[in-house]
């Protein structure tokens, strides 16, 4: 209903539940989770997907546009999700403060996203990407322990030991 009006998404329907599987899928990968960021979480994959399946996790969407801060605004009313916060602005823009989990999904190349969210990162904080196969070349430059899930469209990135 929202996409329609606001165009939030090129996916269709289909395309859009394909989406959502593959979000949840690496949830298995992860360790329990505390705190977590979604950096540009704009209709709300994976960080919206992620906080319904992950309900004893805090879930922080950032996300700067609009429509799309009111989209999951909604969003987050209507399915009454106690464990989101969203934050209107820019990840640059916000009081760092530590996390477990950072997740974005074609925001950025890996190094860029992890320059973007060092103040976030501590030792023990996790980075699940979203990527398709030029994610995994941009890997060798990065200083981090890598696992990989590939799966026909999509891989899974889990970064730990993020040295920034």
């Amino acid at each position: 209903k929202w996409n329609k009006i606001h165009s939030l998404t090129s996916y269709n329907k289909e395309e859009l539940f394909e989406q959502i599987s593959y979000t949840i899928e690496p949830i298995q990968y992860l360790p329990p989770i505390q705190e977590a960021i979604d950096i540009g979480s704009g209709a709300g994959i994976p960080g919206l997907i992620l906080a319904m399946h992950m309900p004893n996790t805090h879930w922080n969407l950032i996300e700067p546009i609009q429509k799309r801060y009111s989209f999951l605004n909604y969003a987050k009313l209507k399915l009454n999700l106690k464990n989101v916060t969203i934050i209107p602005k820019r990840v640059e823009q916000i009081t760092p403060f530590k996390v477990d989990l950072i997740t974005s999904r074609a925001l950025k190349d890996t190094k860029s996203l992890i320059e973007l969210s060092k103040e976030f990162i501590n030792k023990d904080t996790i980075m699940l990407l979203y990527k398709g196969s030029q994610g995994v070349e941009q890997l060798d430059k990065i200083k981090a322990k890598k696992q990989i899930y590939q799966t026909e469209k999509l891989n899974y990135i889990i970064l730990k030991e993020i040295h920034v």
